[in-house]
């Protein structure tokens, strides 16, 4: 179970890291909208095309949330871990991943 769990928070906090930090943001602004952006303007064109997106994709702790949640889920189908496995994931890693955050800025 621990294995699990600390398998789930690093692939959260990896991914987090990808979206957040690297330049993933300006190559699919060059391949979605074939326009060179920021990563702001990235995600301010993202907001105008879908709100639910924009809000979602632009905002650490709201990704943060549902990225646990679905690698919860994801852990408990794959692994055959817990059922509750989703709800300690979408409750716990939000919190250590913005910890990380913090660590990192």
């Amino acid at each position: 179970m621990i294995f699990e769990y600390l398998l789930g928070l690093s692939a959260v906090c990896s991914l987090l890291l990808l979206w957040f930090v690297s330049p993933l943001k300006i190559t699919l602004g060059k391949v979605l909208f074939k326009k060179d952006l920021l990563p702001e303007q990235f995600d301010d064109l993202l907001f105008l095309k879908s709100k639910f997106l924009g809000k979602l994709l632009s905002c650490w702790i709201c990704m943060s949330f549902w990225l646990s949640l679905a690698i919860g889920i994801i852990l408990t189908l794959w692994l055959q871990t817990n059922w509750y496995m989703p709800v300690i994931t979408f409750l716990t890693y939000p919190s250590m991943a913005y910890a990380f955050k913090k660590l990192i800025s």
